[in-house]
């Protein structure tokens, strides 16, 4: 099952009326056939294996697998607190270190239980602000929490030609720490506040609460203690620029749902700015109506082992916002240019279309424009008269549905024999 037929209901208190998992409330789930809760956050059982049928959520045996997970929430909750806890007596220290085994720092004098661990040489300081950067290594599960770094040349184009330049007074950086890391070290001469929000247990061990918080982007819930980040941070600014870089097989209408609850008690003007493959457009734009996507290429680094951002045609993650195209100058001058009709910049190779009136490339290839479908297709494309639409050579749609026609009766006969 896709997530292209399952709906998600809102309709009840998630956090009061929702079993939860190590990762939060679950979400409740319905299709055509069933309704049921699962995870928020992963795709795959797996991964997290909560499954609770609606119907049977006060049958004895839903309420034992309620109670098991419970506790592992409440444990992993418990684990937060540790790691905060934890970090307070290393802001004075020297000779600190990171156990990559633990995910957590450790003193000179804690070395002896280490002693067989992967851990790092002693940290200066400028290695404790940018850990992304000096220290961690991108997650790399496919299934979950798959993690890509931005490219250095792209977090700073993003930071001096768009954040610095507008009015916002606060950037919320949602699954994108190595913006929020530069933003911190960056010697800016604009102020206004920052913020992470990552379900990256690792980021606990550099930043204190006043910097980030524990949190599902995919049911609004906050692990760590949010008492500074509601009562101090969103209460005092105005002008919010929200930063998110998604899981790209996560549900979109549940990350609008999230961004909604985060400032449903506060009255803030904000802007979006969101990354993920423009083969997502569609479910992008169901969720969020006002964003538009930028013909730009964003790069990773390729630190990563997994292949995801990087094809044949180059990266395919593309910008998603609700800002004014025009104000985003290009990423560089070689590959861009400037379209009047449209009002902002393209890749070289995407052509206006005066019949959609529009550059309607979204993979950075040709298209052209067929009279017959009345919208633009890609370029290698032709017109089929049997099938009526616009496809590859020999893949005409009517005959690929009468081939399989056939293969599924010949399959029947032979069962019948």
């Amino acid at each position: 099952m896709t997530k292209h037929s399952i709906e998600i209901d809102f309709s009840e208190n998630i956090e009061i009326n929702h079993p939860k998992c190590i990762h939060g409330p679950t979400l409740l789930f319905h299709s055509s056939t069933s309704k049921f809760f699962a995870c928020s956050a992963c795709r795959d059982r797996q991964e997290c294996d909560i499954f609770i049928p609606y119907e049977k959520r006060h049958e004895k045996k839903s309420k034992k697998i309620i109670e098991q997970h419970e506790k592992e929430y409440e444990k992993f909750k418990e684990y937060i607190q540790i790691v905060q806890k934890n970090r307070k007596k290393f802001n004075k220290q020297r000779d600190i270190h990171y156990c990559y085994t633990c995910s957590t720092l450790f003193s000179e004098n804690e070395q002896s239980d280490h002693i067989d661990h992967k851990y790092t040489e002693s940290l200066n300081r400028q290695q404790l602000r940018q850990p992304c950067q000096y220290i961690l290594q991108p997650l790399e599960n496919k299934r979950s929490n798959a993690q890509f770094f931005f490219s250095q040349t792209f977090i700073d184009y993003l930071i001096n030609e768009i954040i610095l330049k507008t009015s916002w007074d606060s950037i919320i950086c949602i699954g994108c720490p190595t913006i929020f890391e530069n933003l911190q070290c960056f010697n800016l001469k604009k102020k206004f506040h920052s913020y992470l929000l990552d379900y990256d247990i690792r980021f606990c061990s550099f930043y204190s609460s006043k910097q980030m918080l524990i949190y599902n982007m995919f049911n609004g819930h906050i692990f760590s203690n949010k008492k500074y980040f509601q009562e101090k941070f969103l209460s005092i600014i105005k002008n919010c620029l929200i930063i998110i870089d998604p899981p790209f097989g996560g549900f979109h209408r549940a990350l609008s749902y999230s961004i909604d609850k985060l400032f449903q008690s506060y009255e803030i003007n904000r802007n979006l700015i969101l990354f993920n493959p423009y083969f997502l457009e569609k479910w992008i734009i169901d969720a969020f109506p006002n964003l538009k996507m930028l013909d730009y290429k964003i790069e990773y680094t390729s630190i990563s082992s997994l292949n995801l951002c990087r094809g044949k045609k180059g990266s395919p993650v593309r910008m998603f916002t609700d800002i004014c195209p025009s104000k985003f100058p290009p990423l560089d001058d070689i590959n861009y240019k400037y379209c009047f009709e449209c009002n902002r910049y393209t890749l070289l190779t995407n052509q206006h279309c005066f019949q959609c009136q529009s550059c309607t490339s979204k993979d950075g290839l040709p298209y052209k424009h067929c009279l017959l479908c009345q919208r633009c297709v890609k370029a290698e494309r032709i017109h089929c008269n049997t099938c009526n639409v616009c496809h590859l050579p020999n893949q005409c749609m009517n005959k690929t549905n009468k081939r399989k026609h056939s293969l599924s009766d010949n399959r029947k006969k032979r069962r019948k024999k």
